[in-house]
């Protein structure tokens, strides 16, 4: 039986990636899934992809960095689909770049505008239909590296760290209007922004492989059946937490130095 049925998500960054995998796993359960994505046509395709599997999805685009392009989207799904009960801030961007002085003031606006502002604006847009009708859940996409350094991630790390607080306090603030607020932080997932990375020689794969515990890259679906646990009644009195998703990599000192900051940024 479909554990979240008459559900209406947002899922930002959804078009591919681990956006996509979580889009499809909520859907999967029963969800109506907004696909949000910079890209319309990016989106229009992931849309195309999951109602071709007799899901129900919808592309709507917004550059989440912009606080009217998300209120806007927002505001649109609601007009769609009625309501909103999930929504998942899952849009980033790789962060494997440069050492602390070479990192440019576009690159570090830019990350810091997607991963902690781009959270902030659909937070905020979330609370102001979850409150009033007293329920929802708030899914926010952290990292390890929201917990552990790394080098040449100073702007992704610094983000990821940000939106595990600014989930602890949603949490605080919303528990008594019935909504929750919960974050995932995943370690290595096999992604294509992954992939990328790997072909730019900015990660180690093998290295990483050989200090994974699990002694392998993660499955963006294992992200997605944990979005569905926390969006669900299964985990209605879990409420400001952080669960951490990454084959016990960070349990290992090691994992730290396994990417190189490059000279030029990402």
């Amino acid at each position: 039986m479909a554990s979240l049925p008459g559900r209406i998500a947002i899922v930002t960054g959804a078009a591919t990636g681990l956006g996509l995998a979580i889009a499809a796993e909520l859907a999967a359960e029963g969800a109506s899934v907004a696909v949000l994505d910079i890209d319309l046509d990016t989106a229009a395709a992931a849309s195309d992809q999951l109602t071709g599997r007799g899901l129900t999805a919808r592309p709507y685009r917004a550059d989440v960095s912009k606080s009217a392009q998300v209120d806007a989207a927002f505001r649109q799904v609601v007009d769609d689909f009625g309501r909103l009960d999930i929504v998942v801030n899952n849009a980033g961007l790789s962060g494997v770049g440069p050492s602390i002085a070479q990192t440019t003031d576009e690159a570090w606006e830019r990350s810091i505008g997607v991963m902690q502002s781009g959270v902030f604006f659909g937070m905020r847009a979330a609370a102001r239909y979850m409150l009033p009708q007293r329920s929802g859940a708030v899914i926010n996409i952290s990292s390890i590296r929201g917990l552990s350094s790394n080098p040449g991630r100073v702007a992704y790390c610094a983000a990821k760290a940000a939106v595990i607080m600014m989930t602890k306090v949603a949490a605080g603030e919303w528990a008594p209007f019935g909504v929750r607020a919960n974050a995932i932080a995943p370690g290595v997932q096999k992604t294509p922004m992954w992939d990328d990375d790997v072909r730019r020689g900015v990660i180690d794969e093998p290295a990483i492989l050989a200090v994974t515990p699990a002694g392998r890259l993660g499955d963006p679906r294992d992200v997605g059946r944990l979005a569905v646990y926390l969006a669900g009644d299964d985990s209605a009195y879990v409420n400001g937490a952080c669960v951490t998703i990454d084959g016990a990599l960070s349990t290992v000192p090691i994992e730290g130095t396994i990417t190189r900051p490059a000279e030029t940024s990402s």
